[in-house]
């Protein structure tokens, strides 16, 4: 059995189930405040969130529809603050309770803070989203065990380029073969896999018929012992196939 020394977890998708009933939403109501004739449909988003990045969809979509923002907008401080109030809606919507956490997600925080294993989170969003998320759906306390949040563009290349995974791995002298990553997206597991980590993915609503040959695992979320919503989509030699989730012994055994 291999030793794990960190967690590493995306957000969007893996902590909660937030693209679909979340971001799309809050976008679509910055739309509106901002009198900019564009409402994302469920479909429509689905082809966006293969951008990463917030700032980069709304870019990629404008350019595609320059009758809705002049060019100048779109070059400029507009789109920084079309996100900047698009994050504050999305914030206004996690402390409210309307996106919570996805099953497995604080047992699995809980277990690995038990047991001395360094937390992470890399994502692309911002970070106050992220640690608003958190401490909504499972409180101060859990946010706190948490090593830091890597979040945004805190590097100049996203998912699927290994950026994010490599900084968290340089900057706190982490072995790869030590990290198990939680991922959801076929961009987020290549990032995870060209940094040389190992990668247990939970398809989001978005990311259910993507190709996830290269995880360790794929499972429908981490579960929960003696609930029956989990089974398992790609399974990994090294487990029973009779396992009821994705624990931190189960992450080991993998290793």
């Amino acid at each position: 059995m291999g030793k794990l020394k960190a967690l590493i977890f995306d957000c969007d998708g893996v902590l909660a189930e937030t693209e679909r009933d979340g971001h799309r939403i809050a976008f679509n109501t910055t739309f509106q405040e901002n009198n900019i004739s564009a409402n994302w449909s469920v479909e429509e988003y689905g082809n966006l969130v293969n951008i990463s990045g917030g700032k980069e969809r709304m870019k990629a979509y404008f350019t595609k529809h320059p009758d809705l923002i002049t060019p100048e907008q779109l070059e400029g401080k507009y789109i920084e603050k079309l996100h900047k109030r698009k994050t504050e809606i999305f914030i206004e919507m996690s402390a409210s309770g309307k996106l919570p956490s996805r099953l497995g997600i604080k047992r699995i925080i809980k277990e690995a803070h038990d047991e001395g294993i360094l937390l992470f989170v890399c994502s692309t969003s911002h970070k106050r989203s992220v640690s608003e998320l958190i401490n909504s759906n499972l409180g101060e306390k859990y946010l706190k065990w948490f090593t830091e949040l890597l979040c945004g563009d805190i590097v100049t290349n996203k998912k699927p380029s290994p950026d994010i995974y490599n900084l968290v791995k340089e900057k706190y002298s982490l072995n790869c073969a030590e990290c198990f990553v939680v991922e959801d997206s076929r961009n987020g597991l290549l990032a995870a896999k060209s940094a040389g980590m190992n990668c247990v993915v939970t398809p989001s609503f978005y990311s259910l018929n993507e190709d996830f040959k290269e995880a360790d695992i794929v499972v429908s979320s981490l579960g929960e012992p003696g609930l029956a919503e989990f089974h398992i989509i790609k399974n990994n030699d090294k487990l029973n196939q009779n396992i009821n989730c994705i624990s931190i012994q189960n992450l080991r055994k993998m290793l």
